[in-house]
């Protein structure tokens, strides 16, 4: 590596350390003032060598030593580069001074004034430059004043020597002015956009934390209206009862998706949306997927149908199923929502299968109204639909087509679309997946024994009289046994006083939330009842949330509103743990 090289990595470490831009600034163009030094010594020792001017080899002796302490100094502590500057500029008046003077008036010394007055400005700021301008201004005025007509190379253009001075000065002062009047607009500007920033990022955050309000805020009636539907459903209504329900249950769940929209498109826009890596059987989870739209289909009397290419079989892959499951939703939401008549299919085939894994095609077509190759161009935009007339006739927020765009761009895929105004819609896209072998998973084992969870003792920590009232009807229909605690701090005492097999434990609660609630159970002395199975009951999506949960120790979550069975598949685990603990 040579010297060069030693110096540029060096600096990039250093700067590496130096967050604001105007310091690094400062710092890069002070290191290559004085690493340029070098050449320029090098060039000076060869002409004094050649004159056989020896004694001024001392100075470029010194000039050399100086560089080098300044270059460390620079580079060791670049807190201290205006210190530098100072001692630069100091430096560089004094050898004006000395030649303007005594010596020649040369080009390599107006070149040193014009430097030193940028840099008295770009790097000290209004006052200094100020400062330094008019020293070197009234120096120069001062030295041609005091040479008489010894300058007839500066001046020869005019024949009076005052007015030759006077234009100097004056040329001067404009060149302090617009060093002046840039400064200021340059800080100006940059002072503005620091404060544009930190305006920007208090309201990137009031909007994540109003998100996350409104997020718990409206998760947690819904919570309450999906899980009694559910509840109700389950048992055995008579068919108008049914019909009402599930008109209560659509509208409700319909609502949900609206709000993981919109909270689903801000962790886009801000980056925080991260794909799972899991084994799922995508054969089983596209049908799943589905099977939700037949009725709705039935109702506006379309043909739906479903195909899956019989070599995906029990096919597992490695992906994300919930956003696939996302992608599929939205556009075959889409597609049952915007065609009158005709039909609704979704396909998925293989396009290619080798060692390095499966692509596969997922298509959903339709007979709708069509999109004109105009509006394909827009409809993918965030808010955006293909007409004001869709909003009012269809509903919809704008979102789903842009939130299946980002989604697929994550996934290394493409959304496509094939359309026709009057004769319908196909939108497909192509996912690469890695294969596995094919497992059956603990939920669906739990699934398959039906644990019973009528010995389970859950204390559940809810604030909401409707959620308190829905889980007493759901945990009552699997007979299990069920204390309430109002807030954080009754949930503790309970906690300290009882041993509960799991805990439910809401996150926003009055006089103690959830999370300093179980910090203080995880600090019980007695281990049975500060190891608890404790599960968050979050309204809110947000990952800081879950990284909260996390840190204090809760063992599993689930997400408002949440289906009765997510829940039994969660409390039948305990269960079956339990079980095995009481066995050995």
């Amino acid at each position: 590596m040579n010297d060069l090289s030693i110096f540029n990595w060096s600096l990039k470490r250093t700067l590496l350390n130096v967050s604001d831009p105007i310091e690094r600034a400062k710092i890069t163009v002070l290191f290559i003032v004085f690493l340029l030094n070098f050449p320029k010594l090098a060039l000076s020792v060869t002409d004094h060598l050649i004159s056989h001017s020896y004694d001024k080899l001392i100075g470029d002796s010194i000039s050399f030593l100086v560089s080098i302490v300044v270059i460390k100094l620079l580079l060791s502590r670049p807190d201290i580069v205006k210190i530098l500057i100072h001692v630069a500029l100091i430096a560089i008046t004094s050898y004006v001074m000395r030649h303007l003077f005594f010596h020649k008036i040369s080009i390599p010394i107006m070149q040193h004034i014009f430097m030193a007055m940028t840099f008295s400005f770009y790097g000290l700021g209004r006052r200094w430059g100020i400062l330094y301008c008019s020293i070197f201004t009234v120096s120069m005025c001062l030295a041609l004043i005091n040479r008489g007509s010894d300058f007839t190379v500066l001046n020869s253009q005019y024949d009076n020597h005052t007015i030759a001075i006077l234009i100097i000065g004056i040329n001067f002062i404009a060149i302090a002015a617009s060093h002046y009047y840039f400064y200021t607009v340059l800080y100006g500007t940059l002072n503005e956009k620091k404060i544009l920033n930190e305006e920007l990022q208090l309201t990137v955050k009031s909007k994540t934390d109003f998100l996350s309000t409104m997020s718990h805020e409206l998760r947690t009636p819904l919570n309450s209206v999906i899980g009694m539907s559910n509840v109700l459903l389950n048992d055995k209504p008579n068919k108008e009862q049914k019909e009402n329900l599930d008109v209560l249950k659509f509208s409700a769940e319909s609502l949900l998706s609206l709000i993981n929209n919109i909270l689903d498109f801000n962790k886009i826009d801000s980056g925080k949306i991260e794909l799972e890596s899991i084994p799922f059987d995508i054969s089983t989870l596209i049908r799943n997927a589905c099977a939700g739209f037949g009725a709705k289909a039935g109702e506006k009397r379309l043909n739906y149908h479903v195909q899956i290419d019989t070599q995906i079989g029990k096919q597992q892959v490695i992906g994300d199923p919930t956003r696939l499951v996302q992608i599929i939703f939205n556009l075959v939401s889409n597609a049952i929502k915007f065609t009158q008549k005709g039909m609704v299919e979704v396909r998925a085939i293989i396009r290619r299968k080798n060692q390095d894994g499966i692509v596969i095609r997922f298509s959903v077509k339709d007979t709708g109204m069509g999109i004109s190759p105009e509006k394909q161009k827009i409809i993918f935009e965030p808010f955006l639909q293909a007409s004001k007339s869709i909003t009012r006739n269809f509903g919809g927020t704008g979102l789903g087509l842009s939130i299946v765009k980002h989604l697929l761009e994550q996934m290394g895929s493409k959304i496509m679309i094939d359309s026709e105004v009057g004769k319908g819609t196909r939108f497909y896209f192509d996912i690469k997946y890695a294969t596995t072998e094919l497992t059956t998973t603990p939920v669906k084992e739990i699934k398959q024994k039906e644990v019973n969870i009528d010995q389970l003792k859950i204390l559940l920590a809810e604030d909401n009289a409707m959620n308190i009232l829905f889980m007493k009807k759901l945990l009552s229909t699997w007979n299990a046994q069920i204390v309430i605690a109002e807030n954080g701090e009754e949930a503790f005492r309970l906690a300290n006083e009882n041993y509960f097999d799991v805990i439910l434990m809401d996150l926003n609660m009055p006089v103690m939330d959830g999370y300093t609630a179980t910090k203080m159970i995880r600090e019980i002395a007695d281990s049975t009842k500060s190891n608890v199975h404790i599960i968050a009951l979050t309204a809110s999506a947000s990952d800081e949330v879950r990284e909260k949960i996390e840190e204090c120790k809760m063992d599993d979550y689930l997400s408002k509103p949440f289906q009765p069975e997510e829940l039994k598949v969660k409390l039948q685990i305990v269960q079956e743990r339990i079980a095995n603990f009481n066995s050995l």
